[in-house]
C-alpha cells in the first residue's frame, strides 16, 4: 500500500492557470460523487474486479486533493449501497476484504488525517457489515470526529430512501415516547434526524460512467444541486473532468441560488404559519368560544415550547447515535 491518499498532486503551470481562472468564480461547498464504472473498468483494462475497486479507492484520495485545491471542504462518496448486498457472495467477499484493508489503512494513517484535519464521516447503517469492518469504521469516525478542515463522508450501507425512513421512524418513536408532539414534525425536524444532519446541502452531485440516474443517493440533500453526469469510468476520472464539471456548475449556480433563496423564506413562512395554526387550535380547544382570545403572544409561547422539545429531541438522538458508534468501536471480533 502506498501513501497515494496523502501525496499532493503536482500541477503544471497551465493547470495552475486554469485553477486560478476557475477559482475566480463561485465554487460548491459540498460535492457528492457516485463512483460508477469500476466493474466496467476492470473489463476494459482486463484486470480483476478487486484491482479495479482498489484503484477506485485510491482515486478518492486524488479527488480529495483536487477538492482541497478548490476549497471544497465537504465531499461525499457513494461507496456501498444497500442494493450491493444483493450481489453474489463471491463479489461481496471481494468488496468486504477490500473495504477492511482500506479502512485499516486509513486507521493506520490517523496521524496524517489529523495533520490534514480530515474528518471521516460514515453515513448509513454500518451494523449491516461484518463485525470487524463495523468496528474499524466506528473507530475511524470517532478518531477523526474533531477534525474540522475537511469532511469526507463515506456512504456505506446507504440509500436515500433508507435514510429518510430512518429519520421518520426516529420521529415516530419520539412521539410514542412523549418526547415530541405530532405537530412538532416538519421538514426542519426531519432534516435534523438524517444521517447527514451536520452537513451542508449538496451543491453539486456528480456521477461517472455516463449513466444518467441518481440511484437513490442523497435525494433529500441534493434538492438544489447541480447534476453532472460525466462519461468516464470512475478510476479514469481526473483533473480535467472535475474542471469541466465545476465550469458547468458555475453556469448553473445563479439559477440554483435563486431557487434556493426563493424557497428558504417560503419554508420559514410555511413553518411559522403551521405553528401559528397549531397554537391557535390548541389554545382555543381549552377555552370556550367567548374566552378564546388568540394573539401573537400565544404563538410565541407555543413556538418556544416547540423549539425546546425539538432541540432536546435532536440532542438526545445525537447522543444515542454517538453511544451506538462507541459500542461498535468496542465490538469483540471473532479470531482477533
Amino acid at each position: 500500500m502506498t501513501d497515494d491518499w496523502f501525496e499532493r498532486v503536482q500541477y503544471s503551470w497551465f493547470q495552475k492557470f486554469i485553477i486560478n481562472c476557475v477559482c475566480s468564480g463561485s465554487l460548491p461547498k459540498h460535492v457528492a460523487f457516485i463512483m460508477d464504472g469500476n466493474r466496467r473498468f476492470a473489463q476494459v483494462k482486463d484486470i480483476t474486479r478487486s484491482e479495479s475497486y482498489a484503484m477506485g479507492f485510491d482515486k478518492i484520495g486524488e479527488i480529495l486533493d483536487y477538492c482541497e485545491t478548490f476549497s471544497i471542504r465537504y465531499v461525499s462518496v457513494y461507496a456501498f449501497s444497500n442494493e450491493n448486498f444483493k450481489r453474489s457472495e463471491e463479489e461481496k467477499a471481494e468488496l468486504f476484504s477490500l473495504m477492511s484493508d482500506k479502512m485499516n489503512y486509513l486507521l493506520s494513517k490517523i496521524d496524517k488525517l489529523h495533520e490534514k484535519g480530515i474528518r471521516i464521516n460514515v453515513l448509513g447503517d454500518i451494523t449491516l457489515f461484518p463485525a470487524h469492518i463495523t468496528k474499524t469504521m466506528a473507530q475511524l469516525e470517532l478518531e477523526t470526529l474533531h477534525n474540522t478542515e475537511f469532511c469526507l463522508s463515506l456512504c456505506l450501507a446507504y440509500t436515500s430512501r433508507d435514510e429518510i425512513t430512518t429519520s421518520v421512524n426516529c420521529m415516530a418513536q419520539g412521539v410514542a415516547q412523549g418526547k415530541l408532539r405530532v405537530t412538532d414534525i416538519n421538514e426542519t425536524l426531519l432534516n435534523s434526524c438524517l444521517y447527514s444532519e451536520d452537513l451542508p446541502p449538496v451543491d453539486m452531485l456528480l456521477r461517472t460512467s455516463g449513466e444518467v440516474r441518481l440511484s437513490d443517493y442523497m435525494m433529500w440533500q441534493a434538492n438544489f444541486a447541480a447534476l453532472q453526469f460525466v462519461k468516464v469510468l470512475w478510476p479514469d476520472f481526473g483533473f480535467w473532468h472535475l474542471i469541466g464539471s465545476l465550469l458547468d456548475y458555475q453556469r448553473q449556480e445563479p439559477l440554483l441560488t435563486e431557487h434556493r433563496e426563493t424557497y428558504k423564506p417560503f419554508l420559514e413562512k410555511m413553518t411559522k404559519s403551521e405553528l401559528a395554526a397549531v397554537a391557535h387550535s390548541e389554545h382555543c380547544s381549552l377555552k370556550s368560544h367567548e374566552e378564546c382570545h388568540f394573539n401573537e403572544a400565544v404563538t410565541e409561547v407555543y413556538v418556544e415550547c416547540h423549539q425546546r422539545r425539538t432541540e432536546q429531541f435532536v440532542s438526545e438522538l445525537k447522543g444515542e447515535r454517538r453511544v451506538l458508534l462507541e459500542q461498535c468501536a468496542q465490538l469483540t471480533v471473532a479470531g482477533a
